[in-house]
């Protein structure tokens, strides 16, 4: 029904960012803040923030320049077609790899928590195919489903942090601004510009929305959104547990579900609850990242719709999620991929392309 129209709204836009961005990450994240920033853990996730809008500006400003053009098309104009293509092909390697990996936490914890007795390879399987199902439908779908699932996740989410702040003890977060140097501080946010992943995909957003000059405001509004929640559930979680428990909880997150008493709570595993809000979350994290890749292979290709491609990016991904031999694996192939790819097309690309395009004259187009 929507596969041939492209076009979406900037309130989708806004939506799918904050979806596209709070995947399973945030599901370790507060341990990760903590390993870098002790009980200040949080303040990292402020100042990554502040970092990630940087980027995000520089993100809009390259992709104003050619705002009609893809990716694919613009690169290749500012760097010369060989690098653009190269450029290109890396982006994707990115995309796959963060969503393979992606797939592979997710199953982990839901054959850990829910499933049990569930074959591996049919948890990754099935999220894999309904994710990809969803991207072959276009952007305008992306968007609309964006709007009903954005209420989904985030309300009951509040919900339960909400209860969760009546038995913290908010002296695990003291002492502030404590125990951390310079070099830890810029090391740690550093890190934690990672988790702002998904900024990226405002290269290739630019020819599917019409009201092109309102596109960075928008998109600001949205990773602030992103940043504030990312923060709060870190916070909250810190006071819950304390960083020494922290430290040694795989997925501190879904571990502060289990503690909390809902009123009234008939549910006898509530991290299983909670586990519900996490499956729609990857569930629209891996059809963005399927979308996007296809259509950056059908932009270098310039053959056929990206749904074909789609079908070329799915074995691929799926034979990725089975490489690392554990969760452990796992994440130290996501610290390679953040330091590698991350580093490379959220902050030297963006900040190369600009300054590119800057001295070889090249000025907005008709925006």
């Amino acid at each position: 029904m929507f596969s041939d129209n492209n076009f979406i709204t900037i309130r989708q836009l806004r939506l799918l960012l904050i979806l596209d961005i709070f995947g399973m990450g945030i599901s370790i994240l507060p341990q990760r803040a903590v390993h870098f920033g002790g009980q200040n853990g949080w303040l990292l996730i402020l100042i990554g923030l502040i970092f990630s809008l940087f980027f995000l500006i520089v993100i809009n400003q390259v992709a104003k320049i050619y705002p009609n053009n893809s990716f694919v098309a613009y690169t290749c104009k500012i760097l010369g077609r060989p690098l653009g293509i190269l450029i290109s092909f890396g982006f994707i390697i990115k995309i796959m790899i963060g969503v393979a990996m992606e797939v592979r936490i997710f199953s982990e914890i839901l054959k850990e928590i829910m499933l049990f007795n569930t074959p591996f390879w049919v948890i990754s399987l099935s999220m894999l195919l309904l994710g990809s199902y969803m991207a072959s439908k276009g952007y305008e779908a992306r968007g609309r489903i964006a709007e009903i699932l954005v209420f989904v996740v985030f309300i009951p989410l509040a919900f339960v942090f909400f209860i969760s702040i009546f038995d913290i003890d908010f002296s695990n977060l003291k002492p502030f601004f404590k125990e951390m140097t310079a070099i830890d501080t810029l090391k740690g946010s550093g890190y934690m510009l990672f988790y702002f992943t998904g900024i990226e995909f405002i290269f290739l957003v630019y020819p599917y929305v019409k009201e092109k000059e309102k596109i960075q405001r928008a998109t600001i509004m949205a990773i602030i959104t992103v940043g504030l929640i990312m923060t709060v559930i870190t916070t909250i979680t810190i006071a819950r547990f304390g960083k020494y428990d922290i430290m040694h909880q795989m997925w501190p997150v879904l571990e502060i579900m289990d503690t909390i008493d809902l009123p009234g709570s008939f549910i006898e595993r509530q991290d299983a609850l909670i586990m519900t809000f996490w499956i729609i979350s990857i569930f629209m994290m891996v059809n963005a990242g399927m979308f996007f890749s296809s259509l950056i292979f059908k932009d270098i290709a310039k053959i056929g719709t990206h749904t074909k491609f789609i079908c070329i990016c799915v074995p691929i991904v799926y034979f990725i999620s089975f490489l690392p031999s554990n969760i452990t694996v796992v994440y130290k192939i996501m610290d390679i991929s953040y330091f590698t790819f991350g580093t490379f097309y959220i902050v030297i690309l963006p900040i190369v392309l600009y300054v590119v395009a800057k001295v070889r004259g090249l000025k907005n187009e008709n925006i």
